[in-house]
């Protein structure tokens, strides 16, 4: 219960933002796997095909990677719905609905492939290092390996460079401060609302470890646990703990 609440908490803004919108038109495309709804006139008719198209291709491309490991329930039936907002201060998916800043998808920087991992794996129980660790996994890996790109929000490392990342971030204070997190349950506290000092550290060192375990275990492991909302999904695929992940990732790190 107390999870549908925070949903309808965190959707609020961005419904009202929305809403203002409608004082105008807006236009819509539909492609094989997307919609993209946008404000009548901040995108030009090339700039909405291109953006159809690399969304339509990012879900192809990220649904490669993501359902075989999927309950059957949970797979995608319809399109994902993708809202460019003028007034979204950040990117943001709420169920099949991905809602994107307007000035991110004019410059390239959307998160598109964070926020379609999102749409596509639903998040159960309370492992937000997971959630968000694979977005930002799969956000890299797929831009390097299949097309589209990084929006980089938090790091330019990409998929080869975030261990390195990872232990810089582990040199610092700030990092240090949010390690309880990663790997374990919740999220550190001012992450909303402390961008830089506090989600930046979260979402590198949960990047950093959701790899290792790809990389060690294969995605689908991770894909599962957090479809079923129970980490210790990952000691039946797998046979080791989160703890005992953890640990071997920290040693690799130095940490």
């Amino acid at each position: 219960m107390w999870r549908a609440l925070l949903t309808i908490v965190c959707l609020a803004p961005a419904l009202a933002g929305m809403a203002q919108e409608r004082g105008g038109p807006r236009e819509r495309r539909e492609g094989e796997r997307a919609i993209v709804e946008f404000h009548e006139g901040d995108l030009s008719q090339a700039e909405a095909d291109a953006f159809l198209a690399l969304v339509d291709k990012g879900i192809a491309d990220v649904e490669g990677v993501v359902a075989k490991a999927l309950p059957a329930a949970s797979r995608r039936a319809g399109r994902v719905r993708f809202v460019v907002s003028r007034s979204a201060g950040m990117s943001s998916t709420y169920g099949r609905t991905v809602v994107l800043p307007l000035e991110r998808v004019r410059s390239r920087t959307a998160p598109y492939l964070h926020e379609t991992v999102h749409a596509l794996v639903p998040t159960r129980g309370d492992g937000v290092w997971l959630s968000e660790g694979l977005a930002s996994y799969l956000e890299s890996w797929v831009s390097e390996n299949r097309g589209g790109y990084d929006a980089h929000v938090f790091t330019r490392a990409g998929d080869r460079g975030i261990h390195a990342a990872a232990r810089r971030v582990l040199g610092d204070p700030a990092g240090r401060a949010v390690l309880p997190w990663v790997g374990g349950e919740g999220e550190p506290p001012q992450m909303r609302d402390d961008r830089q000092g506090v989600a930046r550290p979260f979402y590198v060192l949960s990047q950093s470890f959701t790899k290792y375990i790809a990389d060690a275990a294969g995605v689908e492991a991770l894909v599962k646990a957090l479809a079923s909302g129970d980490q210790e999904a990952l000691l039946h695929s797998t046979g080791r703990s989160v703890g005992d992940w953890r640990a071997d990732w920290l040693r690799t790190l130095g940490g």
